[in-house]
């Protein structure tokens, strides 16, 4: 059931407002009152601020098809809705947190505080409390395109943004900002790449440390390109330690489930091995087995998996002819709460568990070798490289082919465009191993 073509909602009140009486007209005569679960709710309100076409009607689908077709619909992360809405959820709650770090207040000739920032999203209203919480004792204003946020000491209120001739440019204070972050910040570990990717340089021009930064980095390059150049070689040199003290290493005669080459065996369940025809002309190689696979015995059996599912068969491929494994075997995990979270393994425990994924090719003798994120590609070409990179080279391993792709877990995490793009390269590169065996 389709939104109305004049349907329009301008937050999530008006939202919530204007639909109510489209989904209770058609629910109430089958199922009594309209009720949605408490997780929907919470992430509806977090999706009316997502600026962006479509949310309006991506929100009253998930409700409809929650109360129509499936009560526990968020828990099928494989659905493209459900995949579509947790992340513009996580956009929404990254361009919060961006808030939180980045703005910046200036003193005004009224003894307060103002501070201009320009988010993504809609998300003045879920961003102001923190500012509250921190600030409560000074009066301030913080103003977006959107209309700004007004802290008076007892009540916080939303209003028109302000004229930009009325904002304030510098205040004393900013000079010793200057001073002090200058000091504090130690050159010789700047990042560049990282620093910008989590830093973008649209919020530089409201950041008052933003002249300093240029000139660190400045300073900081020399240094770091030399920092990395001795990176590189003791990383040869522990490589090559790894590589001697791996071959002194027995192999279990049993197999990966009896295997003790590192300690990972501990606090997995079990030994997920490959699973497939005995004869694949196509293997697909992840990094490790996740929390229900731990618990199954079988690989890509989760999330991952069910979505690996839908992208093998978009690329018109069927599943059950090919064989699919992990470069390791056991399950690295960490506890959050009741819950065991994904934690990637290091280059020692892939190393470590290498032996059993050759003999697995060495069994199916596949043709082409389908490298399912930058920890399988590493097992398969014993070098650490982007998958970005690593598509457009030709990559072999023994008589096989490798095509290098991403891991359908990174879709999984990724915001919406680049999800997107992922999710087209994977289906690119799984019909590209298609063709190279005639599937």
């Amino acid at each position: 059931m389709p939104l109305p073509q004049d349907f329009i909602a301008t937050d999530f009140a008006s939202w919530r407002a204007g639909v109510r009486p489209l989904l209770a007209s058609e629910h109430a005569a089958a199922s009594g009152p309209l009720s949605l679960p408490r997780p929907l709710m919470r992430l509806l309100e977090s999706l009316a601020c997502y600026r962006g076409d479509g949310r309006w009607e991506l929100m009253f689908r998930l409700a409809w098809r929650t109360l129509h077709e499936n009560r526990r619909l968020l828990e099928d992360h494989a659905d493209a809705d459900v995949h579509r809405a947790v992340r513009m959820e996580r956009a929404v709650r990254r361009d919060v947190h961006k808030m939180h770090a980045y703005v910046r207040f200036r003193g005004t000739a009224e003894n307060t505080f103002f501070a201009w920032f320009e988010p993504q999203h809609e998300i003045l209203r879920r961003a102001a409390p923190f500012f509250v919480k921190r600030f409560p004792n000074m009066g301030w204003t913080i103003a977006t395109p959107d209309g700004a946020a007004v802290w008076e000491k007892q009540t916080l209120q939303f209003i028109a943004a302000p004229d930009a001739a009325s904002r304030p440019v510098a205040d004393e204070h900013e000079t010793l900002w200057r001073t002090y972050y200058r000091s504090i910040c130690n050159v010789a570990r700047l990042n560049p790449a990282m620093m910008q990717r989590e830093m973008p340089q649209r919020y530089w021009r409201h950041l008052p440390e933003a002249v300093e930064i240029r000139a660190l980095l400045r300073e900081g390059r020399a240094d770091f390109a030399s920092r990395q150049r001795e990176g590189d070689q003791q990383k040869l040199s522990l490589a090559s330690a790894v590589q001697e003290a791996l071959q002194r290493l027995p192999v279990a005669a049993d197999g990966p489930e009896k295997c003790r080459r590192c300690d990972l065996w501990r606090h997995a369940t079990q030994a997920v091995s490959g699973a497939g025809p005995e004869r694949a002309r196509i293997m697909l190689v992840g990094e490790q087995p996740g929390d229900e696979e731990d618990l199954r015995g079988e690989p890509f059996f989760g999330p991952a998996g069910r979505l690996l599912d839908t992208l093998i068969a978009e690329a018109q491929l069927e599943r059950k002819t090919l064989f699919v494994t992990n470069a390791v075997k056991h399950f690295k995990w960490e506890p959050r709460g009741k819950r065991r979270l994904h934690k990637r393994p290091d280059v020692a425990e892939i190393d470590a568990c290498n032996v059993w994924l050759q003999r697995e090719i060495a069994s199916v003798q596949p043709e082409v070798i389908v490298a399912l994120g930058a920890s399988a590609l590493r097992a398969l070409t014993g070098r650490s490289l982007s998958i970005q990179l690593a598509r457009s080279e030709v990559l072999q391993h023994g008589e096989s082919r490798v095509i290098a792709s991403y891991h359908p877990s990174a879709i999984l995490r990724a915001p919406e465009q680049r999800a997107a793009q992922m999710r087209a390269h994977i289906i690119e590169d799984l019909r590209r191993a298609g063709t190279e065996v005639g599937q």
